[in-house]
């Protein structure tokens, strides 16, 4: 089978509301939802606008619901919102449609209820199977919970399902890590997303760090947590296709956020959401009432707007490349950048491949497992001021 790779443009959806904000979280949310209704409509005016500036040429083959938590919506608001893209962006065929579902905001009937919708696709927050863990991270579920909702969105008929793990938290353990994987195993998804547990600045468990309530765990322990999660998805024939994304076959990989590290465009509507399209970088404000407010008054709300220079454009499209198993395919590099990589990146390549990090095989330049380990090391070293 063919990687779930392709090179369409994608829509991604941020939906602000939770239920319960987690210490750990960086992403945009408020747990007050008082304005659903006035988001919705809101949300529908930004499709309009967005569709008369721009012109796409080619049809749009993933939407994403992200958040926030995407499953406090209805099915009924889901299947709106979708009818309300389709009036004004055109969908393939194949649309790859995921929701990010939460286990304590989803019912059994809920999931049939969104795969009627449209929903092909879910990204199901579990981070653990561990109740304490559970407790530490915030989440407003029990492992119970977890195995109940993946079961029912399983009954639902969802084979296309993605379970969302967290390693290296505070006083866990590589055991307690292994018995999470296993059971996510267990229950036979298309894809896992491992997570190393990072201490955004801004957030509730930054400051737990920085006033030591809370200790990390120290750098060669995160490394034994990276390698146990490659060894034992690896050998349940699970291996991983970017730092963090594992899937049972390569149809399975997330169509959509592989537009991310391929430098494919993609719009996102809704508050914190960002775009990427003709090398134009966008994003919306972190605020529901700015979001609303402007849409309200017929105008775009812009946060920031960036052009990228032909610098950032080739920085990131190593960076993104090389974080993903496949590499850096050289050719394409020549062709978009008018030069060849492995002469201008010389000593970075030659460093890279001599102590093992990096790799030449078959067109592409890779970062072996070994690499992948120090990855945002590495590659901070092809960024040229």
């Amino acid at each position: 089978m063919q990687p779930n790779i392709s090179h369409k443009p994608g829509l991604y959806i941020h939906i602000p509301f939770c239920e319960k904000k987690c210490g750990y979280c960086d992403f945009y949310s408020v747990t007050d939802r008082s304005s659903r209704s006035a988001f919705l409509q809101a949300l529908n005016t930004e499709f309009t606008l967005v569709r008369k500036m721009l012109t796409p040429q080619e049809p749009f083959d993933t939407v994403y619901f992200g958040g926030g938590t995407p499953s406090l919506l209805t099915a009924t608001e889901v299947e709106t919102i979708l009818k309300q893209l389709a009036e004004n962006f055109f969908l393939s065929d194949d649309v790859e449609i995921t929701l990010e579902a939460n286990p304590g905001t989803i019912g059994d009937d809920t999931f049939k209820d969104f795969r009627s919708a449209g929903i092909n696709r879910l990204s199901i927050g579990i981070q653990s199977f561990n109740d304490a863990e559970l407790r530490f991270l915030g989440r407003i579920h029990d492992t119970a919970q977890a195995e109940q909702t993946i079961r029912s969105a399983q009954n639902a008929g969802f084979e296309n399902f993605s379970l969302d793990l967290i390693f290296a938290q505070p006083g866990q353990t590589l055991q307690s890590w292994e018995r999470s994987l296993k059971k996510a195993l267990s229950f036979g998804p298309a894809h896992i997303s491992a997570y190393n547990l990072v201490f955004e600045k801004g957030t509730p468990f930054f400051t737990l760090l920085q006033n030591k309530t809370i200790t990390a765990q120290s750098e060669k322990s995160e490394i034994r947590f990276w390698e146990t999660t490659r060894n034992i998805l690896t050998e349940a024939d699970f291996p991983p296709y970017e730092v963090s994304s594992f899937a049972r076959a390569s149809q399975f990989f997330s169509r959509h956020n592989v537009k991310y590290w391929t430098h494919t465009p993609y719009l996102g509507f809704g508050p914190s959401a960002h775009s990427f399209w003709n090398n134009h970088r966008w994003s919306r404000p972190r605020s529901v009432s700015a979001y609303i407010s402007a849409l309200n008054e017929n105008r775009l709300p812009e946060a920031q707007t960036e052009i990228l220079s032909a610098k950032t454009l080739e920085f990131e499209h190593i960076f993104l490349s090389l974080r993903m198993y496949r590499g850096l395919n050289l050719n394409e590099f020549e062709r978009i950048f008018k030069t060849l990589f492995t002469e201008k990146y010389a000593s970075e390549y030659a460093l890279l491949r001599r102590r093992g990090w990096a790799v030449e095989e078959n067109g592409f330049f890779k970062l072996t497992p070994k690499g992948m380990i120090i990855c945002d090391t590495i590659l901070q070293e092809f960024y040229r001021p």
